[in-house]
């Protein structure tokens, strides 16, 4: 008995070491090797990852999580939590998209950090309702160089004046007839949100990847109907999922699952971060989105056929 306390007292203070280190941040791999060498046996094949993996799972337990970042441990989640507003999140992803692309390298090093430390204190709620949301901010003191380019789409948008618009993407040139709605921005690049005349979708594009920009004569139609998007969420996600400004939701399932209404996202924004939830998510309506969602799994799978 007083073997298997001391074996056990022995295990919590390695345990206990390794949280100051990391909460320091200084768990270097060596040093945190160091801490567990006595039940490392080299005549074992991986034993020392068994170690680790053993350690590692256990702070899991416990609500502490830690990820390996080169030669370092660095904590990815912590015990102690704080429940964070909307309003904290928001103003938050604004702090991060700022540090993304901060002219001074220090101070966006500086910013990271804390924003590293605040989300040390986020629940996994909270984090996943980070990990989604998207700022809208308008970064536009970033693009000092489409200066002349962004003051031209204001005022097309103001006008509402109809648009051909030929753009690259993904290297392919494209041609469309629309109606600009907005130019709107993020930490890298200002972008031309409009809405396709004949399918009545929004696109958002670089303003960096339009090539030309030619004014139709004729008016753009005052009827544009709202593109709605209905998709399902299941497994963990459905239970952490918050959503955004554009959407609710409809219908919660007996199995576990929600069912979201999206109202007015544009397309390829969503399909981007509709792809990003893997199988915990499904288009429902409309076809022709699901349908698109479907080619570009089918494209994403051609990526790793022989």
């Amino acid at each position: 008995m007083k073997s298997n306390k001391t074996k056990l007292n022995n295990g919590c203070m390695k345990i206990f070491k390794m949280l100051n280190l990391l909460y320091e941040d200084k768990a270097y791999y060596e040093d945190v090797v160091e801490i567990f060498k006595d039940e490392v046996d080299e005549k074992t094949v991986n034993h020392l990852q068994v170690v680790l993996n053993k350690t590692l799972n256990a702070l899991r337990v416990f609500g502490i999580k830690v990820k390996k970042e080169g030669n370092k441990f660095r904590l990815d989640s912590s015990i102690y939590s704080i429940k964070f507003t909307p309003d904290d999140l928001k103003s938050l992803s604004i702090l991060n998209d700022s540090a993304k692309n901060f002219p001074d390298d220090e101070v966006a090093s500086d910013l990271k950090e804390v924003i590293h430390n605040i989300l040390l204190r986020m629940d996994s709620d909270d984090r996943t309702a980070f990990d989604n949301y998207n700022s809208n901010y308008d970064f536009s003191f970033y693009h000092a160089s489409l200066k002349k380019q962004i003051e031209e789409c204001k005022k097309y948008c103001k006008q509402n004046h109809p648009l051909d618009i030929v753009y690259k993407n993904k290297g392919k040139e494209i041609r469309v007839k629309c109606s600009p709605k907005d130019v709107i921005y993020d930490s890298k690049m200002a972008y031309l949100e409009v809405c396709e005349t004949i399918k009545n979708e929004k696109i958002i594009i670089a303003l960096n990847n339009i090539l030309s920009m030619m004014p139709l004569p004729c008016s753009s139609s005052p009827k544009e109907a709202t593109s709605t998007v209905v998709y399902k969420l299941k497994n963990r996600l459905a239970k952490s999922y918050k959503p955004k400004d554009n959407e609710y939701i409809r219908d919660y399932n007996e199995d576990g699952s929600i069912i979201v209404v999206n109202k007015g996202e544009a397309f390829d924004q969503l399909l981007d971060r509709l792809m990003r939830y893997s199988y915990s998510c499904e288009i429902i309506n409309p076809k022709t989105l699901r349908n698109r969602m479907i080619e570009l799994i089918n494209e994403t799978l051609d990526n790793y056929n022989e």
